[in-house]
């Protein structure tokens, strides 16, 4: 078996260490961090409303609509490792990664737009079957993009510390992407003479967003550090094996499921908490997340330097614990305290940028680890495994909350104490519970700067 090059790829202009410019590490930065809009306004959409619009705009059943989201989940178990492999193996001159987002732009932006403008069918079960397909595509194009993007922050830089500000800056983005999603939507939706119209013109806007802004992370990117292909990997074969003993990776992976699904049913279950706990207009979701998304950028820095300064192991552990204490909270407000509301939703925002932001910043220490071990650049199958655990929590997180709704009585006709209770319980108890497991998880996460010289490389650089 031939040794392993790991060096940029010749399109890059780099020193000895494998650096590029700082001009044009600079712009391929700006460029990479553009994508992140399509996902962070993609995010924001459906898990606010995509559950929502099923069942109150399709008319499915709540388990139906959860059925219908988590089905389409279960190709990505082989799909997103296998997209990821995939990149690691891809020659072009466009790179590795960058065809993939060309391609998954394309693909997911049109089908966005063709989920929240599906053709009427009377039928609920066809109906159910319809979305589901549609889904499906749109999922398709969402891993065809999203696993070699996440995969490109471990190639921008060995240096583990400026990978954490890449991966700082790109939570900002996500975090003013879904400023500016969560204003407008409720807005377009207002205006809109019905409520199908008004999510049909959300698909429209939001898929035109995904489209442009991965193509303008396709051709932005074209200077960005990369390394090379490897030039084997055991016969072609996916291998497993050495992700597996990779503890590291597998203890921040499982830490960041459980931030997403509890991500998917805190957010979930916000408009249903503001409508019928709070008996107030969904409307007013336009003016809380805003209140999280301010908080988020604005502690995004504080998160950085912090992890940087006291290890991110650490400083992770602290925002996963926040996250979970906090969504507690709401068990204590009252029917017109809505004002409360306000500072918890910034609080909220604080520790869930630090969830969020640092399991990202550390998985590129795993794949460093799986270097040092194997001698491969495998970057997209450890990223394809993350996103994929990213992805199906979201989905599994849905289904999850329509369970729940399912059992408070949510798309029935009654509207008694017992559904307001449930809805109470989801939005804070379930979310608090799915947040405390990443911190349980976190606790196994071994892996310090300094453990990469203890493990000998298998192969020459």
């Amino acid at each position: 078996m031939r040794g392993v090059a790991i060096r940029p790829v010749r399109r890059m202009r780099s020193s000895p260490a494998g650096v590029s410019s700082p001009a044009r590490i600079d712009a391929a930065k700006l460029g990479w961090v553009t994508g992140e809009v399509a996902l962070a306004s993609y995010a924001g959409i459906s898990t606010l409303y995509l559950l929502y619009y099923a069942t109150e705009v399709l008319h499915l059943p709540a388990a139906w609509a959860g059925i219908a989201m988590f089905v389409p989940r279960l190709w990505n178990i082989l799909g997103d490792p296998f997209i990821g492999f995939l990149s690691d193996r891809t020659r072009s001159r466009f790179g590795r990664r960058r065809p993939y987002l060309l391609a998954g732009a394309v693909i997911w932006g049109a089908a966005f737009w063709l989920l929240f403008n599906l053709p009427q069918v009377e039928d609920p079960f066809a109906r159910a079957g319809l979305f589901s397909f549609v889904f499906l595509l749109n999922n398709t194009g969402l891993t065809l993009f999203q696993v070699p993007y996440a995969a490109m922050l471990a190639e921008f830089s060995p240096d583990s510390a400026v990978r954490t500000r890449l991966a700082a800056y790109r939570e900002v983005a996500a975090r003013v992407a879904i400023l500016l999603t969560l204003a407008g939507a409720p807005r377009v939706l207002a205006r809109a003479s019905n409520p199908a119209a008004g999510f049909g013109q959300v698909g429209t806007i939001f898929g035109a967003v995904i489209a442009v802004s991965g193509i303008i992370a396709f051709f932005a990117t074209a200077g960005a550090p990369a390394t090379s292909p490897s030039t084997s990997h055991g016969g072609g074969r996916l291998q497993i094996a050495p992700i597996i003993e990779n503890r590291p990776f597998a203890s921040i992976t499982l830490a960041f499921l459980f931030v997403n699904l509890g991500d998917a049913v805190f957010s979930g279950s916000l408009v249903y908490y503001v409508t019928e706990v709070m008996r107030k207009s969904p409307a007013i979701i336009g003016v809380l997340y805003p209140v999280s998304s301010l908080t988020g950028i604005a502690s995004t820095p504080l998160w950085t330097l912090a992890a940087n300064r006291l290890g991110r192991a650490r400083v992770c552990r602290v925002a996963f614990a926040g996250n979970a204490l906090c969504c507690t909270l709401p068990l204590l407000f009252g029917v017109q305290q809505l004002w409360l509301m306000y500072p918890f939703m910034s609080l909220y925002g604080l520790f869930n940028t630090g969830a969020r932001l640092l399991p990202n910043a550390m998985v590129p220490d795993t794949v460093d680890l799986d270097r040092v071990r194997t001698g491969h650049n495998r970057e997209g199958v450890f990223f394809g495994i993350f996103v994929f655990t990213q992805q199906t929590a979201f989905a599994a997180g849905g289904f999850l909350l329509s369970l729940l709704l399912t059992l408070a009585g949510v798309g029935g006709a009654a509207h008694g104490a017992g559904r307001v209770t449930g809805i109470l319980i989801c939005f804070t108890v379930a979310s608090a519970a799915l947040y405390g497991g990443a911190f349980l998880a976190s606790l196994f996460y071994r892996l310090h700067p300094s453990d990469l010289l203890k493990v000998p490389a298998t192969r020459a650089a």
